[in-house]
């Protein structure tokens, strides 16, 4: 007598069901994101106001959106002034993450006030779990989107004969 159950041929869960999972997905780790990301610029503010401007600090991060894919990305940037015909502007000047899921925090974070560079470094600890994540929903998703395309292509095949 065998204890092996049947084997379910037909399943209930389609393409579409996965896209629409690995969407939620993203959107999930976006609004976890956006929440980490809130939350450093009110510690951010809170700081500024117990240190005098020299230990004020000039990290800034934000979320970009990716609209071609739904996507997002999590980047940080020093903040910086440029003096143009006597006024003074913000500017942002992005740091390059490269390769992998974390930014090397190493030179942006020198001569920075301890404060900020502690938090810095344990929100990006958090931001690259979620980039890691965000990859591998990606990864997912096209996944399903080249099978969905070979899937098709079968079918008008299979129609032309």
């Amino acid at each position: 007598m065998s204890s092996e159950q049947p084997v379910n041929t037909q399943s209930t869960l389609t393409e579409q069901d996965l896209l629409h999972w690995t969407q939620a997905r993203c959107d999930h780790l976006q609004a976890q994101a956006k929440v980490l990301v809130d939350d450093y610029w009110r510690q951010l503010k809170s700081q500024r106001q117990k240190h005098n401007k020299s230990e004020s600090g000039r990290i800034g991060v934000r979320i970009r959106c990716r609209e071609n894919q739904r996507a997002f990305s999590i980047e940080w940037y020093r903040m910086a002034t440029l003096r143009q015909n006597g006024q003074t502007r913000p500017i942002a000047q992005y740091v390059k993450k490269g390769r992998g899921y974390r930014y090397p925090l190493g030179n942006l974070l020198k001569g920075e006030p301890v404060w900020e560079a502690e938090l810095v470094e344990e929100l990006e600890t958090e931001f690259a779990h979620i980039r890691q994540q965000l990859d591998q929903l990606g990864k997912i998703r096209d996944a399903v989107q080249r099978y969905c395309r070979v899937i098709e292509a079968v079918q008008k095949q299979a129609l032309r004969e």
